[in-house]
């Protein structure tokens, strides 16, 4: 064989042999690609459209977050709270979330695990929940005979209690009137039917237009603070604890995002709530967005669970720490972490 012939053959082999390592690369970088895809864990997460409308989650959602940290983030989108519990429960959804006293009374209803707080109430936060009166009432010692607004099955309950007892008013000295929606607190206001009321974030300002109606004070003149957890399945949590650590994960980043971006914030909250993104940046004020769990979080939990129970309004007791489950928060962000 010439010289020519071989130079010809030797240059094929090469230019095969290079075409085929292209071909292995590319091959390689589909397969990590499409191996990426296939290590996404779907997780149906429960969201509020009330209280704040779950913004972290949303941004979480919305940057790309969740799927950095492996998650498929399905959010299905609830009420209230007490609604994502509820869809948990009958397995809608793998998580929820809920404000401190509705949860109390859900942790005994089955398939439920505590993992994290998500707000937490601040001196700050607690001046935006005011108690609003008509008429002659101008303090607290003005409420004795008085109808008193709450909406049952809400912390109010707890509030109103808590209130009463600090300034030595007895609840056989007030009547209280169920409400169903903030509208109807504010009807009953106009018509006389309520004297007084309880009311949080964004709807104050609605109330303040009210003829006759003035603040009296606010939650801190309670000493209650109002906390919100994240839950999630107990079996969930046990068959994927690297999932639950990874969501905490992704949700504590989401948190500083949200801390250091609320006009986009605020703009994701109007384009998937329509929420005006005025109101939106109040309620971003008010939030005290958090990841983790603290001593002060459970004990917080003990003490409105020995209310509940002294007041018999828990149907059914149970051990509050075994509903508690704090290892995946420790490994996600241990130094937001100092409950064991």
């Amino acid at each position: 064989m010439g010289k020519k012939h071989r130079g010809f053959i030797i240059t094929i082999l090469l230019l095969v042999l290079a075409l085929a390592g292209c071909s292995t690369k590319f091959s390689q970088a589909s397969n990590q690609s499409g191996s990426s895809d296939k290590k996404l864990v779907k997780v149906n997460f429960g969201v509020d459209t009330a209280a704040g409308g779950s913004l972290q989650f949303r941004i979480a959602k919305e940057k790309g977050i969740f799927k950095k940290y492996g998650i498929d983030a399905q959010l299905s989108n609830f009420a209230y709270g007490i609604d994502t519990i509820n869809a948990m429960l009958v397995g809608r959804t793998e998580t929820g979330i809920a404000a401190d006293y509705a949860l109390l009374n859900s942790l005994n209803k089955g398939d439920v695990t505590v993992v994290s707080t998500l707000t937490r109430t601040t001196k700050e936060k607690g001046e935006e929940t005011q108690l609003f009166a008509n008429g002659n009432i101008k303090d607290a010692k003005d409420l004795k005979g008085k109808k008193l607004g709450v909406a049952k099955g809400t912390v109010y309950e707890y509030v109103w209690s808590k209130y009463l007892e600090k300034n030595k008013i007895s609840e056989d000295d007030i009547q209280y009137v169920p409400y169903s929606t903030p509208d109807e607190a504010i009807v009953g206001l106009q018509k006389g039917n309520i004297d007084a009321v309880w009311i949080g974030g964004a709807l104050t300002d609605k109330f303040k237009k009210v003829d006759g109606v003035k603040e009296i004070a606010d939650l801190n003149d309670s000493g209650v603070k109002i906390n919100s957890y994240f839950v999630v399945q107990s079996s969930f949590v046990k068959q994927n604890p690297e999932v639950v650590t990874n969501t905490l994960k992704a949700l504590d980043e989401a948190v500083k995002y949200v801390d250091s971006h609320k006009e986009e914030t605020a703009k994701l909250a109007f384009k998937e709530l329509k929420v005006p993104e005025d109101d939106a940046h109040k309620d971003l004020e008010r939030n005290n967005y958090v990841i983790g769990l603290t001593k002060a979080d459970v004990e917080h939990l003990e003490n409105m669970k020995e209310w509940l129970k002294d007041k018999k309004l828990l149907k059914q007791d149970y051990d509050l720490k075994s509903k508690i489950d704090v290892a995946p928060i420790k490994k996600a962000v241990p130094k937001s972490v100092d409950y064991k």
